[in-house]
């Protein structure tokens, strides 16, 4: 187990090593496109901790997202702190909300209930932020003025620059889910998914372990948003709604569950390739509408399962020729 989990860590660093020579030469003209790839990527493998290890359904992730940004904005803005500590604080700070409203929520509700709920908190989320003007920007969202008129290190645009710090992020949330599953930790994540009495009966404690990931991936969603609001210059209410949240369901759905590099593909498919034809949003809510229905009638298992069938069926070919 220890060496699995050792294997796939190196194996995540290099492709860090790799997206971070991508950063330094990809075109001025597609940065923006490569920095919405490392954050959407890091945002539904984190959710996948969620859904795939455990069959919860959270209608409330993107709102984590939200509120690491925030969170750092005003504790850099308002309260004058450096940015890596006011982001650092905002993540722990998501984290440890989440553990505090995900104890209650995972003891007492799952599947449908458990969307519910946190469809409810998103919400909330949204509408404190919605009225509070004064110090959240309300509808407006608030502008980030970090960095703005600055000479980034190293020559770098803003983008450029918040590209090296978005791998550094998607590199964390792949070894956090690589250690996570490469564990004793993923093993009881797996026997809780699959029958929780039997859990019990075990002695684990299904309530604490999926508080543990709840608080987890809120908090790896939160460092996304962290290093998100800098960079785009702005954060808003919209960025954290239920829509967000269901369509980062619908990357990780499509992807395939459990499957680092279907999860990626998924939000290669359905998030970086309409931005890079510029497709208008309609097509865009068409496109994802259209690889659910096929993907729930052709392949449940998502673009993972289609790869694996298709790998499964190349000795047959091979026979055959």
């Amino acid at each position: 187990m220890r060496a699995t989990a050792l294997r796939r860590s190196g194996i995540a660093l290099l492709l860090g090593v790799g997206l971070v020579a991508i950063a330094s030469a990809v075109p001025d003209n597609r940065v923006l496109l490569m920095n919405t790839f490392l954050a959407y990527g890091a945002l539904v493998l984190s959710l996948d901790l969620m859904v795939g290890d455990l069959n919860l359904l959270p209608a409330g992730h993107a709102a984590f997202f939200g509120a690491g940004g925030y969170a750092s904005v005003v504790l850099n803005q308002e309260a004058g702190w450096p940015l890596p500590l006011a982001g650092g604080v905002a993540i722990v700070a998501c984290a440890l909300v989440a553990a505090v409203i995900g104890f209650p929520v995972v003891g007492r509700t799952a599947g449908m209930s458990f969307a519910v709920v946190t469809f409810a908190i998103g919400e909330l989320m949204v509408q404190i932020i919605s009225k509070s003007p004064e110090l959240l920007g309300g509808t407006q969202g608030l502008t980030v003025t970090w960095g703005v008129g600055d000479e980034m290190p190293f020559g770098f645009s803003i983008y450029r620059y918040y590209s090296l710090w978005l791998v550094a992020v998607f590199v964390m949330v792949m070894l956090s889910v690589v250690w996570v599953r490469s564990s004793h930790l993923g093993l009881r994540l797996t026997a809780i998914r699959d029958d929780e009495n039997a859990a019990r009966g075990l002695g684990f404690n299904p309530v604490v372990y999926k508080t543990l990931i709840f608080a987890i991936a809120s908090g790896l969603a939160a460092a996304v948003g962290v290093m998100w609001a800098p960079m785009v210059g702005y954060i808003g209410p919209d960025s954290m709604g239920t829509t967000e949240s269901i369509f980062l369901l619908s990357l990780l759905i499509v992807g395939g569950l459990r499957s680092v590099g279907g999860a990626l593909a998924g939000v290669l498919l359905l998030m970086v390739a309409p931005l890079y034809f510029e497709l208008e949003p309609t097509v865009r809510i068409a496109m994802v509408g259209g690889a659910l229905a096929i993907i729930a009638l052709v392949e449940p298992r998502g673009i993972a399962g289609l790869a694996r069938r298709a790998t499964d069926r190349l000795p047959v070919l091979r026979r055959a020729a």
